[in-house]
């Protein structure tokens, strides 16, 4: 027979064999389908109710083996509900079944028993489980109420009594659960098998005991609430609230149990009913439930972790990425910062040349432009020491290792500094004592590890002071260490090491700098597998700053270059230049010192002016900036090289990181010059390609 769910409050349907009503209280309609979709069954009357008002109109109506609670709803709460029902003579029989989403599973589960709930589940509540417990009911409803019926019967009908007392005893008999019926005062008068079985006893063992030998004492009624004559007895008898004990079945066996007590009216006075249940099942599934629930936490607990890690890892790609940029944002920026101020320095070293040029120009003239020189290269290395910072840090610095002479190196950053030695009168003394002074190293970047420490110890050395510079072999495999000794300001022990931080300075405050070279010098000397080091005594009493390198071993000193077959001063200087370059002060200054040297010259703004300007003038060499207002000179060059192949080309740029060079020298520029350039550099350069264009089957100089 299929039944279908009613709303509280609307009459029942009528039926020859009702089912067994079942009470479902919850405020969302969501939760009432799904406990319908668990309990359903052809047995079943579910009622339902959306408040605790409903649910409280519906039990006044009709009498229920279960009612299913939710503890949280608005306003009247499940739990206040629950203690309501039980208030009410009528239906604080019916047993309740709490259900909550919430985790303070202890403090409500007090709550609920407390107020007169036969158990409490969480939510989400297993289908077997809840239909295990409500189906436990639902036969203690259907004994119960044969049970009630039975009495209600015999009280009417003395005829019938006996008759009704025997069916008592079947249906006694044959109830699944272990019953037992004691006086008032806890005397065993009958048990059924299952009571037999549950306390591994005979009937007749049992009938001798009293209640109060089977069951805890906390367990028993108060049997002397209804008198012997059951006087106090009214239609329908309430049932105690079950209790849980554990059976004692013998040696090492033990059950656990509930065991609920209802009085009635027998005929030989009031009587109680023992309904003992044996949970153990119950118990087995809660543990198994319990174990899920845990294994189910253990697994959210696990998914909250990797989701934890997962997003550190994400925020640590995302850092990264940040970073990333960042660097590639300041490696753009320290490009075009040095492109800006390289720029004008060209035109104050090709301004300064021209000066020094002339003729007519006196010693003191002369020696204010090398003061401007000296400072325009000062300039240029700060510039130079800024990129090359970044270059170490963001480890693009690319070395070109080749067999070096560091003692060829060493004299070369010595003549680097020697004007400014002589301006200050210190007294150099040099003591090559090494045997063995080759390395593998790069040549350019060693004489700037010695330049880097020389101009730093002529820096520091007041004037009328010394330096002094020895080379040695030590240990077993050779190793070259320089020593660059100075009688300057000397260093704090507190610095020794960290003066080789970048922006760290050395000397006093206020020292002029950026406090770069020792920081370059150290990480050029790591990077060739070296160790650098600084001593002193103290403030006033000097310092030494020491390097040292894996020794090559003996090999043969590299080849000097042959003299060039021409030298800019013999040659005819014929060549046609066509210069492109957008900052007009050092357009004017370049062209002015290139006329000067004997050069036809044709002078460009811009890309567009070029291309025009090339269509008339067929030019040898193209000397072009390489950022240009509407375009590259990288652009440019490839350009004039469609239509003239054998076009030369140099770049001069304030562009001047290593991928800056690698495009310029990949789209065919004989030389890449970083502003501000030297004049000499630029000459030389044309010089070279002035005899390459002489040589026997190269394309000829104008005639």
């Amino acid at each position: 027979m299929s039944t279908d769910p009613i709303d509280a409050g609307e009459a029942p349907p009528q039926r020859d064999t009702e089912p067994v009503a079942i009470l479902l209280v919850d405020d969302d309609e969501r939760n009432l389908l799904a406990l319908e979709a668990v309990l359903e069954s052809p047995e079943h009357l579910l009622v339902k109710a959306r408040s605790a008002e409903a649910a409280l109109v519906a039990v006044m109506e009709q009498d229920y083996a279960v009612i299913v609670l939710d503890v949280k709803m608005p306003g009247l709460s499940g739990i206040e509900l629950a203690r309501l029902i039980k208030q009410r003579k009528k239906t604080q029989h019916i047993p309740i079944i709490l259900l909550t989403a919430y985790f303070r599973e202890d403090e409500h589960a007090v709550l609920g028993y407390d107020a007169g709930a036969v158990d409490y589940l969480t939510k989400p509540v297993h289908p077997s489980v809840l239909r295990s417990k409500v189906g436990v009911f639902i036969d203690l409803f259907r004994k119960t109420r044969a049970l009630a019926e039975m009495n209600r019967s015999m009280e009417g009908e003395i005829i019938d009594r006996k008759v009704a007392e025997e069916r008592f005893r079947v249906v006694f008999e044959a109830s699944p659960s272990a019953k037992l019926v004691c006086t008032t005062n806890g005397t065993i008068v009958m048990v059924n098998s299952s009571a037999e079985h549950l306390f591994n006893r005979t009937r007749h063992d049992l009938q001798k005991l009293a209640l109060a030998d089977l069951l805890p004492a906390d367990t028993l009624p108060n049997f002397a609430a209804i008198d012997e004559s059951g006087a106090t007895l009214g239609d329908s008898q309430p049932t105690t609230s079950a209790r849980e004990f554990v059976v004692n079945r013998g040696v090492s066996a033990e059950t656990p149990a509930e065991v609920s007590f209802t009085p009635f009216q027998s005929s030989e006075g009031v009587r109680w009913l023992a309904s003992v249940v044996d949970v153990t099942e119950r118990k087995r599934a809660e543990s198994a439930l319990r174990a899920v629930n845990e294994e189910l936490a253990a697994k959210n607990r696990a998914l909250e972790r990797e989701a934890d890690e997962r997003l550190l890892r994400l925020r640590a790609e995302a850092a990264q990425a940040e970073a990333e940029a960042a660097n590639a944002a300041k490696d753009r920026f320290l490009a075009m910062l040095s492109h800006e101020l390289r720029t004008p320095l060209s035109a104050v070293l090709h301004s300064v040349t021209l000066l020094d040029e002339e003729p007519n120009c006196s010693p003191e003239m002369r020696e204010t432009l090398g003061i401007i020189r000296r400072n325009v290269r000062l300039e240029a290395r700060l510039i130079d020491d800024l990129l090359d910072l970044a270059r170490i840090r963001a480890a693009k610095l690319k070395l070109h290792f080749e067999p070096t002479d560091a003692h060829a190196q060493l004299t070369q950053a010595l003549e680097t500094c020697r004007a400014e030695i002589e301006r200050r009168r210190l007294t150099v003394t040099t003591r090559f004592e090494a045997v063995r002074s080759e390395l593998q190293a790069d040549p350019a970047r060693l004489q700037q590890i010695f330049s880097n420490l020389l101009n730093n110890a002529v820096k520091f050395t007041p004037e009328g002071g010394s330096i002094t510079v020895c080379t040695h072999n030590e240990g077993p495999e050779d190793w070259l260490r320089i020593a660059i000794t100075d009688t300057g300001v000397g260093l704090e022990s507190s610095k020794l090491t960290s003066i080789f931080d970048a922006f760290e300075q050395a000397g006093q405050p206020g020292s002029a700098g950026l406090g770069l070279g020792l920081a370059i010098c150290k990480a050029l000397t790591e990077f060739h597998g070296g160790r650098i080091a600084a001593q002193s005594d103290g403030p006033g009493h000097g310092s030494t700053f020491s390097v040292s390198f894996p020794g090559a071993g003996q090999m043969p000193a590299p080849p000097i270059p042959s003299t060039m077959s021409a030298t800019p001063s013999v040659l005819s200087k014929s060549l046609r230049l066509l210069v492109v370059e957008d900052h007009i002060d050092t357009a004017l200054s370049l062209c002015r010192l290139l006329s000067r040297h004997g050069y036809e010259i044709q002078f460009a703004g811009n890309m567009a002016s070029a291309l025009e300007l090339a269509k008339t003038f067929p030019a040898d060499v193209l000397i072009t900036d390489i950022g240009l207002p509407d375009g590259t000179g990288t652009e440019l060059f490839t350009q004039l090289r469609s239509s003239r192949p054998h076009l030369r080309g140099v770049a001069i740029s304030g562009f001047g990181m290593d991928e800056d060079l690698a495009r310029s020298h990949a789209a065919g520029f004989l030389n890449h010059f970083t502003k501000p350039v030297d004049f000499s550099l630029l000459r030389g350069s044309l010089a070279q390609i002035e005899v390459e264009m002489a040589q026997p089957g190269s394309p000829g100089l104008k005639p």
